[in-house]
């Protein structure tokens, strides 16, 4: 079955944008650079500063690499100033997916 990785930020008033685009910048390269990967969203609303990260792994043990890849950890210290706190990560199976 595959893995979810779902991670929320909540940038600090005013740090949106620039956390958004360090996120999106960040799920562009890593999306290229592993190929186990098969899906990555990124979503947020500019009200509340929340910024959610979505990945689909074909595997759990996929999912969990991330959590220790140089790219990803760089990603998370070059933000962790911008946010209201730490970010949060859940890991969920993918039970359905329906695209048009």
């Amino acid at each position: 079955m595959s893995n979810v990785i779902e991670y929320t930020m909540h940038a600090k008033p005013g740090q949106y944008d620039n956390v958004l685009n360090a996120y999106v910048e960040f799920a562009d390269q890593f999306g290229e650079r592993n190929l186990s990967e098969d899906l990555i969203l990124v979503a947020g609303d500019p009200s509340t500063g929340v910024i959610r990260g979505f990945g689909v792994f074909l595997s759990e043990a996929e999912a969990l690499d991330v959590v220790n890849a140089n790219m990803f950890v760089d990603f998370r210290d070059s933000v962790a100033d911008l946010l209201i706190d730490t970010p949060t990560r859940a890991d969920l199976d993918l039970v359905h997916v329906f695209v048009k």
